[in-house]
């Protein structure tokens, strides 16, 4: 091969560009900043389906129904049923009521109205009395039925609402104070001790003479079978088969017990408390929490946080706002975003809203406002 050198060679032929591709976040920001793009959608206002009148008192949220009540001058109370369908009033009942702060429970087709020292049983659709109010001074819920306690004839009765009919009655002279439930038992307080009573036949299985010490305002509530009774300065677990009590625990203003992984969580005047249910044994305090359930607590601050329940370990920041179930109510400018804290989705907003407290049951959502009404929004 001859070569020759004085030939110049041909220019070489430039390689063909490479495209650039940008990141796809990049890319995003430039269609909103350069191009013209469709709206980012709107958090939806939540559809307000009910709302009391004006300020109310006690109220109830149900599935179906909101109730509240109003109190007047002179001994008076009005107790009012809402229709979460129609937003409309039900039935709307005037008591005398001189039973101080009165407690709403609904007991299948019943609405309980109890007081220190007076009660109501109500059809919970039309608000028509299905007990005799003359008769009975005491009611107390008791699972799907009502403890009934008449303190002139020294008498405790069981009353069954699906049935309308009084399933036993038993001489019972000592003063009832609070009850708990199971399918089986009934735990009937009183002011010298406690009885457990066979739910079907009204025969007592079991009973303990010593003075529970659960102050002048009991309550009591039912966790995985046990029995847990709040009283001004104490905790006390209490066998229901037998009445017997199995631990007392000493704790300043105790005000609600709810479950708490494995163990039971006390709020009250020390913060919040994990108890071993067995034991009664604290297993972990802290002074700064409000109170929550199912691993949700609320901080003095007002901030939410999801923990492990069994060791007190925060496990999750999820910010200032009130727990209501599953959902996080969060303030938003001029009114309230309603997320859900386990995903961070906005399920929408409350206008113009300040409430006090909030409750969820099934697909509403109800809250009190600062003024006292109560107004009540369907979340699907």
């Amino acid at each position: 091969m001859i070569i020759d050198l004085d030939r110049a060679a041909p220019p070489s032929r430039p390689a063909p560009p490479v495209p650039r591709v940008l990141p796809a976040a990049l890319v995003v920001v430039l269609m909103l900043l350069l191009g013209p793009s469709a709206p980012m959608p709107r958090v939806r206002d939540l559809p307000q389906v009910a709302a009391t009148a004006g300020p109310s008192g006690t109220w109830l949220l149900t599935d179906t129904t909101l109730y509240s009540t109003h109190t007047r001058t002179g001994g008076q109370m009005d107790v009012v049923a809402w229709s979460l369908d129609s937003g409309t009033t039900l039935w709307q009942r005037d008591l005398d009521w001189f039973a101080g702060i009165p407690a709403l429970t609904e007991s299948g087709p019943v609405l309980v109205v109890s007081g220190a020292e007076d009660t109501r049983i109500l059809d919970a659709g039309t608000g028509a009395d299905r007990v005799d109010p003359r008769t009975y001074s005491v009611a107390r819920p008791a699972a799907d039925r009502v403890a009934l306690w008449d303190g002139t004839a020294g008498t405790l009765a069981l009353y069954d609402p699906a049935t309308d009919a009084i399933v036993w009655k038993r001489r019972f002279p000592d003063r009832l104070h609070t009850v708990a439930a199971t399918a089986d038992d009934l735990l009937a307080v009183t002011d010298t001790g406690a009885l457990s009573i066979a739910m079907s036949s009204g025969d007592v299985a079991g009973a303990t003479r010593e003075a529970v010490p659960a102050g002048g305002a009991p309550r009591v509530r039912v966790i995985g079978g046990r029995a847990y009774l709040l009283g001004d300065n104490s905790v006390t677990m209490i066998d229901m088969a037998r009445a017997r009590v199995v631990w007392t625990v000493r704790m300043l203003l105790p005000r609600a017990v709810v479950p708490c992984g494995t163990r039971i969580c006390v709020s009250g005047g020390p913060g919040l408390v994990a108890l071993d249910p067995i034991s009664g044994d604290p297993v972990w305090t802290n002074v700064d929490w409000i109170g929550g359930e199912n691993g949700i607590v609320r901080t003095a601050a007002g901030d939410v946080l999801r923990i492990d329940p069994d060791s007190g370990v925060v496990r999750r920041d999820l910010g200032h706002g009130l727990p209501a179930g599953d959902l996080l109510i969060r303030p938003d400018g001029a009114g309230l975003s309603v997320v859900e804290w386990a995903t961070g989705q906005v399920r929408g907003r409350l206008p113009d809203t300040s409430p006090s407290g909030c409750r969820r049951t099934g697909e509403h959502l109800a809250c009190q406002h600062a003024g006292g009404q109560v107004r009540v929004w369907r979340l699907f």
